[in-house]
């Protein structure tokens, strides 16, 4: 993904070098929801839409429940127990077919790259800190601003915050899309989507500035 998605922000990472921490989880989460075949994913990527993905602006909706925001976590605390395993194709059984089309489908080989990923080495683990900035838009789909950690990293990087976008499918919850720009309408250019979401709650960090500038 000239990435607009967490994950592949991990299989990068993980590629040139291990960094990132991991947030205080009380238990350690397994990795065990059933993953999609190899070929369903490669077909997947396979009819990525060939027109750009417009930047708009980040959308809005009402403050989401408790019992979805846990709902949300849970799914977050999965996918942060695949990237650790390496489980991509678990992973991508988190994720909707549309978003697999997009975000793998932008480059191309990268579904077969992250496939093949291998697990965090030295016992590093990959956490979503998160979810907050938790709404539930109008076309039903639920907000959550993530960063995502891996390693012994103790302050949180800007840069590597997301919005994810989910979508009730089967009786759960999955990832449908990633934000990471997003247009504000005082701004000439678009802007990181953490302007806008601001940092985790609670977390340290060295600088918090993403702004028009």
């Amino acid at each position: 993904m000239g990435l607009q998605l967490l994950a592949f922000d991990v299989v990068s990472q993980n590629a040139s070098a291990r960094q990132a921490a991991p947030s205080a989880t009380p238990a350690r989460i397994i990795c065990d929801v059933t993953p999609r075949s190899l070929s369903e994913v490669l077909a997947l990527a396979e009819q990525a839409p060939r027109a750009a993905r417009p930047l708009r602006p980040l959308p809005t909706g009402d403050p989401a429940d408790p019992v979805t925001t846990a709902s949300i976590a849970a799914v977050l605390q999965q996918m942060g127990a695949c990237l650790t395993a390496g489980e991509m194709l678990r992973f991508y059984a988190l994720h909707s077919d549309h978003w697999i089309q997009r975000t793998l489908g932008e480059t191309e080989g990268l579904a077969t790259l992250t496939t093949s990923t291998p697990p965090l080495a030295d016992g590093d683990r990959a956490v979503y800190l998160g979810p907050w900035h938790v709404q539930i838009l109008a076309d039903g789909r639920v907000l959550a601003a993530v960063l995502l950690r891996v390693g012994d990293e103790l302050r949180p990087d800007p840069d590597r915050v997301r919005a994810l976008l989910f979508i009730h499918h089967d009786g759960r919850w999955l990832v449908d899309e990633t934000i990471e720009w997003v247009r504000l309408a005082d701004c000439a250019l678009p802007v990181e989507v953490a302007a806008v979401v601001g940092p985790p709650p609670g977390a340290l960090f060295d600088s918090w500035s993403p702004s028009c500038n």
